[in-house]
């Protein structure tokens, strides 16, 4: 087990990287697409996307057709409304990471 310093000069057991637990897939309604999302806060969400799912985008098909460069694209639409859509029905839990409660 890992150790790390902690306030006072003693050790302790460090604790695991929580945040990774809170991601779950979602497929975009409109195209398929996949990513990680984790929501931890109706306000505060986090999306992973990889290269596949940049591919598979219709908005980011679009907009790079136009002459855009997907990298600075700063979201699609369709995946933050298949996103919100998830967390409301229950498929993406809305939860701030165990290390932060």
């Amino acid at each position: 087990m890992t150790e790390m310093a902690v306030a006072g000069g003693t050790s302790g057991a460090a604790r695991p990287d929580e945040r990774q637990a809170s991601y779950r897939e979602v497929a975009c309604e409109r195209c398929g697409a996949v990513v990680q999302a984790a929501k931890f806060s109706f306000q505060h969400t986090s999306v992973q996307w990889d290269a596949a799912a940049v591919r598979q985008c219709a908005e980011f098909s679009r907009r790079a057709a136009g002459g855009e460069q997907t990298p600075l694209m700063e979201r699609c639409l369709s995946m933050r409304d298949s996103i919100q859509a998830a967390a409301l029905d229950g498929r993406l839990p809305v939860a701030a990471p165990e290390w932060q409660r």
